[in-house]
């Protein structure tokens, strides 16, 4: 089993950490880890095979089953968890292999579409995506398990909605 109890911080910070109760600590370094490490097994397929990061490619699938396939910027940026200047760039990246379309419709709005050529690489993409995905969060979680962790984070998802500034 891994360490999940290290956390690098001092002084005050410390002892608020260590006066939590263990299973809450344990919870959220688990929680953190897990994400952190699919991610990163999901971004290195996806940068070894299409030669795309993960939040390229959750922008594609945001835009993907977004009205018209087509988002305002600001709310990809939020959808993926980017701010604006790294969006721009992202999107960029993404116009410049023909993935992705930009188009202003106002003075502060620009809209971004993913192509024909983005949702070519989807469809080619999505069975070898969705075997990693099954291989490291369906397969070692029994359905029940599933259905319990997707409510939790629904909960942790409504609630940092209702917190957002």
């Amino acid at each position: 089993m891994c360490n999940t109890e290290f956390v690098p911080i001092a002084g005050a910070a410390q002892v608020a950490w260590d006066a939590l109760p263990r299973s809450d600590r344990f919870a959220w370094l688990a929680f953190r880890r897990a994400a952190v490490e699919l991610i990163a097994v999901l971004d290195a397929d996806l940068q070894k095979h299409l030669q795309l990061g993960f939040t390229d490619f959750d922008a594609l699938i945001r835009l993907l089953n977004a009205p018209d396939h087509t988002m305002r910027m600001a709310d990809l940026a939020r959808a993926v968890s980017r701010s604006p200047s790294a969006l721009t760039r992202m999107v960029s990246r993404l116009e410049t292999r023909r993935l992705v379309t930009r188009s202003r419709h106002s003075a502060t709005e620009v809209r971004v579409t993913i192509t024909a050529q983005g949702l070519r690489l989807l469809d080619e993409a999505a069975p070898r995506h969705l075997a990693l995905v099954g291989q490291l969060f369906w397969t070692p979680l029994t359905p029940s398990q599933r259905s319990r962790l997707g409510g939790l984070c629904q909960q942790l998802i409504d609630n940092a909605d209702c917190k957002a500034p």
